[in-house]
């Protein structure tokens, strides 16, 4: 299987192209071409595309993976309160709004996977949706297939890892822009990036680099990709110089390391602004949830439905009750006497007791619609897990269904309790495998009272 390799910079564009067999991967051809304006456009894609093509022998071009180029992006370090990484992606651009120089519906954002030892602690790498996708576009008009959008930093780790792991320090690459990321335990724990053109600004690159240094950078070992900047030369003499695997020119080692980020999964997080297979892959497994709890939510509709409706017919029937019991009460009291002050009394009284009742036949509860998207937003995305049947009485709430495991069960109920609020008690009432094998049936409870663990 071959696959494309494209980075971007301010001046060219190059591209590696690879080729992985079962038994061995190798380059196959690497090139760059020069950018007539800045970063390329259409033109500059359009012209790697014809060198390619005329270096391969091949009018058709494999898939892409396009790095971009660290001045289109934004750094920021997040603290979630979750430290499951795909659970952190799913809600960590949230706390990137308002945070970043540009509008919310325009973040495009990934999360790298946090160092041990620092749980919920994560490197966001984002960029602005309309750039993306406006380049996406010029590379897909000019004859490219993008099938993932990542940024330089996976690249430069991609590289690094390919050849000898992820070692511990600071990695240090000039190949585009200046990028600074500093990796304990396989993972980056700080990131910087600066212009190209603070190289040849002494003082202030001294300066930026004394302030990672006073991080406790200073000691860290250095390995460099690209040209050592003439104001660190000093600095960086000990330094190591990243050497690519033989076939890879260091004009290409971006492109390089682009075209290996799917290999590295697990290290980098599965890390992409943007893929389109996955993308249509997980749009499919969305649609499938979705029918299912609308088949759940409609079963649940019927049952919640008709007993709203009995327990609204047997408060109105209590209120007629009290209402004429009060009439009743004082006709025969005071006859002929419109207006009493105890009557008022009274009737507060009985109204405070009818809200009793109502509390008690579950009327304060949430509205039928706002439960259901709950319960529908709480079932795991990955699961194999189908509700069967939903009760509502009195205020609680039991769910009945089949799940693939116990763990899929016990990932439900949690993500029901959070949906719930801290007010609410999550348990599960039962659970025992199926007749059939393979599947465990539980019931749960949600009732009102203070959040607690599954019996």
């Amino acid at each position: 299987m071959k696959s494309l390799g494209v980075s971007i910079s301010r001046d060219r564009i190059s591209a590696l192209l690879w080729e992985q067999t079962l038994f061995s991967s190798r380059v196959v051809f690497s090139c760059a071409v020069p950018c007539g304006e800045p970063y390329g456009g259409f033109e500059g894609a359009a012209l790697l595309a014809e060198e390619i093509r005329k270096g391969t022998g091949e009018p058709n071009l494999p898939p892409v993976v396009l790095s971009l180029p660290p001045s289109w992006t934004y750094l920021r370090q997040v603290e979630l309160p979750v430290p499951d990484l795909q659970r952190a992606k799913k809600i960590h651009v949230a706390d990137l709004e308002g945070n970043l120089p540009i509008e919310d519906e325009q973040i495009l954002s990934d999360l790298m996977p946090s160092p041990p030892g620092q749980a919920g602690r994560f490197l966001a790498v984002a960029a602005r949706k309309d750039t993306v996708e406006k380049s996406v576009a010029s590379f897909s008009e000019a004859g490219f297939r993008v099938d993932r959008v990542v940024t330089d930093h996976a690249s430069i780790l991609s590289a690094v890892l390919s050849v000898a792991g992820l070692p511990e320090g600071i990695l240090l690459s000039t190949l585009s822009d200046i990028v600074v990321l500093r990796v304990e335990g396989g993972a980056v724990s700080r990131a910087r990036q600066f212009p190209a053109g603070m190289a040849s600004d002494p003082e202030g690159m001294r300066k930026e680099w004394e302030g990672l240094a006073e991080g406790g950078t200073g000691a860290l070992p250095v390995t460099i990709l690209g040209e050592v900047p003439a104001p660190l030369s000093e600095a960086l003499a000990a330094a190591t110089r990243f050497t690519p695997p033989a076939g890879v020119e260091e004009g290409c080692i971006l492109a390089y390391g682009a075209v290996l980020t799917p290999s590295w999964q697990k290290e980098l997080g599965g890390f992409s602004l943007r893929t389109s297979a996955e993308a249509e892959s997980e749009r499919d497994r969305t649609r499938l949830r979705v029918r299912v709890a609308a088949i759940a939510a409609g079963v649940a509709a019927i049952f919640a439905v008709g007993t709203l409706e009995v327990a609204q017919w047997a408060e109105a029937k209590k209120v007629a009750i009290v209402r004429a019991q009060i009439r009743k009460e004082f006709s025969e009291a005071v006859p002929g006497v419109k207006v009493v002050v105890q009557e008022t009394a009274q009737i507060r009284e009985k109204i405070q007791s009818l809200r009793r009742h109502q509390k008690e036949l579950g009327a304060d509860s949430p509205a039928l619609s706002v439960l259901l998207a709950r319960i529908s937003q709480a079932l795991p995305p990955k699961a194999n897990i189908s509700v069967r049947e939903i009760s509502f009485d009195a205020g609680r709430v039991r769910l009945a269904g089949e799940a693939g495991s116990a763990q899929f069960v016990e990932t439900f109920r949690s993500s029901l309790a959070t949906a719930s609020g801290p007010e609410a008690v999550v348990t599960v009432q039962e659970s025992r495998g199926s007749a059939k094998g393979g599947s465990v049936r539980f019931t749960i409870l949600i009732e009102k009272g203070s959040n607690g663990r599954a019996s």
